[in-house]
Formats: C-alpha cells, sequence, structure tokens
C-alpha cells in the first residue's frame, strides 16, 4: 500500500491533489498524510504541553467537512486520509516524520503560493522538495480558488 504525504494550508484549494492521487493509485487503495507544519513554541510553558496545544479548534469547518466528503468520494482509493499538524518545517524532522510512516510520494501544487493560515503557520514546502522523495506536482486544470466544497469535489476537471 502506498503512503502519501500531502502538504496543505488548511484551505479547499489545497486538497485538490487528493483527485490526482486518487486517479494515479489506479484502484490499489492508498494512506494520505495531510501535514500543516507550525513554528516551534520558544517558551518552557508552551513546550511543556506540545502535543496538548495543537490547533485543531482553529481549522475551518469547511475544511473537515471537505476531508469527511472526499473519504466517502474515493472509498476504494483512500484507504486511510489522515490529517496532523506538525511542529517543526525543519527537513530533519520531515523526514523523520516520513520515514516513520513510510511515505513514498509526495504531492503538491506546482501553480500555488501555500498560505499562512494560522498566526503559528510554517511554510514547509522546500524544506519538502529537497528530500530525497520523489514530489510530484500537480497544475490545478482549474485555475481559481476553491471556494466551496462543490467546486472542490465537483469541478476537479474543467477544459478551458
Amino acid at each position: 500500500m502506498q503512503n502519501i504525504l500531502l502538504p496543505t494550508d488548511l484551505s479547499l484549494t489545497s486538497l485538490y491533489p487528493v483527485h490526482e492521487i486518487c486517479r494515479n493509485t489506479a484502484g490499489h487503495p492508498c494512506n494520505i498524510h495531510l501535514i500543516h507544519t507550525l513554528n516551534m513554541p520558544t517558551g518552557i510553558g508552551d513546550l511543556l504541553f506540545l502535543q496538548q496545544r495543537k490547533p485543531f479548534n482553529q481549522v475551518p469547518p469547511q475544511f473537515t467537512e471537505a476531508l469527511d466528503l472526499l473519504r466517502k468520494k474515493y472509498p476504494a482509493a483512500i484507504n486511510r486520509l489522515s490529517f496532523d499538524f506538525l511542529w517543526s518545517n525543519s527537513r530533519v524532522y520531515l523526514r523523520h516524520y516520513m520515514e516513520s510512516r513510510s511515505i513514498q510520494l509526495i504531492y503538491m501544487l506546482s501553480d500555488y503560493e501555500y498560505k499562512q493560515a494560522l498566526p503559528q503557520s510554517a511554510s514547509c514546502i522546500g524544506s519538502l522538495r529537497r528530500t530525497n522523495i520523489q514530489v510530484i506536482p500537480i497544475d490545478r486544470v482549474y485555475p481559481g480558488e476553491f471556494g466551496t466544497l462543490t467546486t472542490l469535489l465537483y469541478k476537479e476537471k474543467i477544459h478551458a
């Protein structure tokens, strides 16, 4: 079973590669690990309760709803679709995270500027591109932002 990493900025647009992943797996279920990286806190109090301080309550509701809908849309292609916050964007930390999950491919949008969704968000795109794992760049056929769940789920292939 393939294990795939997908960085996200908690927007619906950053979930677009899930469609490509499901098309490319050709009927073989895969595990998709969505990650959003955060800057490491500097205060000792913050460091003591690091795991409990993950900002899951700040994730937009439409993002979590989209994850549920994508799981239901592709039940044969997605074995597991998980989401987690990572407290570092360093290449070493990301390498250990990917090794522990046996990540074989990284998918990311090539024509998209990942945004800082939360005040403590950190970009991991540069670090992911410098890993030894193959990065699959995805060009969106739909040029705009996915503002609604409908556009994410049903406008996955629009030809100009």
